[in-house]
């Protein structure tokens, strides 16, 4: 995207977005522009969004940039995701005690891309996922935050740190170090799901009063600012369900645009520092991500496996996300597909994905008359809004608009949901209903 184009819309993860004022500067300490925080977003976007995938994302925001240490920009802190987001955005309703939020779950580049548009430059997330049905579920991964008070810095949280593994590990949990991208650490442990957050909150606060006891001249477990001096405090309440923590790989709405960023223990030494953009995107040249272990499961534990499989997301324009996003919805696609052969592939949203068929002599508009339709692999849910043109040499190449969408009912119950189970390359046909057909 040029820095000098005033707006444009533009496809990313095979969705249309608007982009405007891309030479807006958000950081003026350094120059950065709205644009180079686009180009950071979609940099990361695939270390990034493991650690964010199912779960719900507020964000805070910086319209008109962070301004200066003596003009500080203006911050909006967002729970609900705007009326104006789009559509494609998953969007999860989560009933707290006394209110409830409509809350945004990112799953793929665009869903960046979104937030860097509207100048979301951090984004928080809780340590629980939401299953299916936007559920809330036990959180899955444990955070210390290591918050040095006034004379202390670094050092004495890669100190505390390095204590704290020592006590994880005693009890059989692995800490991964994250540099906050601010003043302190985070330090990550996965969990296996089976406590709550309340328990997971009370044990959190248990590991900082141990931490406390064994170093008392530079732990301190208590938010009392008075007493923080020269000390790091391990605060523990970020596991509490109605919190969040900055999400690893955002940035920092601070003076220079830093970045919460997983690092290796062999990093945390007496120079450690906290990194820019800049300085991620170019280490990231050289390293995997140091906190891969806790982000989402591998791609060849779900439905999308064949579909990965067959496809480079380097080379072509469709959405090839590294995990699939359980749904119950009942949405269908109908894409016509000018590839080898011109045919149409017919697509029914079922268990977080699109099982499809193909229909090589089209679409059926005579309800008495049945066409064939060959069973393929599944497709991300992202598909059902894909239109554009897969480059020539890639599997399926050639121009795919959407022909018909919405959705559908059941009509035979369990016998028609089993007979979505997938089997590719299988025959079978599909008849025409008078009220869909064009």
């Amino acid at each position: 995207m040029s820095p000098h184009a005033k707006a444009q819309t533009v496809s990313v993860a095979g969705h249309r977005l608007r982009l405007t004022n891309p030479d807006k500067v958000l950081y003026p300490a350094t120059g950065t522009t709205k644009a180079d925080v686009l180009a950071y977003f979609m940099h990361v976007a695939p270390v990034l969004l493991p650690h964010v995938d199912g779960r719900i994302v507020t964000r805070k925001r910086w319209v008109d940039g962070v301004g200066t240490a003596e003009r500080p920009g203006e911050v909006f802190f967002e729970k609900n995701l705007p009326d104006s987001a789009p559509d494609w955005i998953r969007r999860v309703t989560i009933q707290h005690k006394t209110h409830t939020n409509s809350y945004p779950v990112f799953s793929d580049a665009g869903a960046l891309a979104w937030a860097g548009q509207v100048g979301a430059l951090e984004l928080h997330v809780p340590q629980w996922r939401v299953d299916r049905h936007g559920m809330p579920l036990n959180p899955d991964r444990l955070v210390l935050d290591l918050d040095p008070g006034p004379g202390a810095g670094l050092p004495e949280c890669v100190e505390v740190a390095k204590r704290a593994r020592s006590l994880l590990r005693e009890l059989g949990l692995e800490a991964y170090p994250v540099t906050s991208g601010s003043k302190g650490i985070h330090l990550y442990a996965g969990l296996d799901g089976t406590y709550d957050a309340e328990y997971v909150n009370r044990f959190a606060k248990q590991l900082a009063q141990a931490l406390e006891s064994e170093l008392p001249d530079l732990v301190v477990s208590s938010m009392s600012k008075a007493v923080r001096g020269g000390k790091v405090l391990v605060d523990w309440s970020q596991n509490n369900a109605n919190k969040t923590t900055i999400a690893p790989y955002s940035l920092r709405g601070t003076l220079e645009p830093y970045v919460a960023v997983p690092r290796t223990w062999r990093e945390l030494t007496d120079r450690l520092e906290q990194l820019t953009l800049d300085q991620v995107v170019a280490r990231m040249k050289r390293r995997e991500d140091p906190l891969a272990a806790l982000g989402r499961a591998g791609p060849a534990d779900d439905r999308l496996t064949q579909y990965r499989s067959m496809r480079d997301p380097s080379k072509t324009p469709e959405p090839v996300p590294d995990s699939l996003t359980p749904t119950d919805g009942q949405s269908f696609v109908i894409q016509e597909h000018h590839a080898s052969r011109l045919h149409w592939d017919f697509r029914l949203e079922h268990d977080g994905v699109l099982v499809s068929w193909a229909l090589p002599k089209g679409v059926p508009t005579d309800p008495a008359k049945n066409h064939l339709a060959v069973q393929t692999e599944d497709h991300p849910l992202d598909y059902g809004t894909f239109e554009g043109t897969i480059p020539r040499g890639e599997y399926g190449a050639g121009e795919v608009t959407i022909w018909d969408a919405g959705t559908y009912s059941w009509t035979s119950g369990e016998t028609a949901r089993k007979s979505l189970r997938p089997s590719p390359g299988v025959p079978t046909e599909v008849s025409a209903d008078p009220a869909r057909s064009r």
